[in-house]
């Protein structure tokens, strides 16, 4: 068995200290929540504004809307019962970029989360910055 590849091992840590893997997932997950018509329009848009506020010090934008929000969990509850499940409330923070969250929401003794509980956690949970270690705050309308 060979030594590992010294490039290759400089260029792995260099995308973990940068945390390149974090901002495409994020930004791939708000292309596909968004859906916008001029995708590298939007891309352009979504990393000029995190530059932004990285530069000033300032809260950073969340990627997603109540709008958003409230169609991802209609997404997931195909049945329109009105809730979905605490696995399915987990994924879908996840899938947001939400790290952590209330492991406790309301509805999690009967396994059924409610758009209500959902949009609230989804709103207060600090979604995870991928330029700096601040956390996220309230999408920008322009986003």
């Amino acid at each position: 068995m060979s030594a590992a590849n010294p490039k290759k091992q400089m260029a792995e840590a260099y995308v973990q200290k940068h945390r390149i893997p974090e901002l495409f997932e994020n930004m791939t997950a708000a292309l596909i929540h968004t859906q916008p018509e001029n995708a590298k329009k939007f891309m352009i848009k979504y990393l000029e504004t995190l530059k932004q506020f990285r530069d000033e010090k300032g809260d950073y934008p969340s990627m997603f809307t109540d709008a958003n929000i409230t169609a991802v969990f209609g997404m997931l509850d195909v049945t329109s019962k009105g809730f979905i499940s605490m696995e399915q409330y987990r994924s879908a923070l996840k899938t947001l970029g939400i790290k952590k969250y209330n492991a406790r929401p309301d509805g999690c003794e009967k396994d059924q989360i409610s758009l209500s509980t959902f949009l609230t956690e989804a709103d207060t949970a600090p979604l995870t910055s991928i330029m700096t270690s601040q956390p996220f705050s309230k999408a920008p309308s322009d986003f």
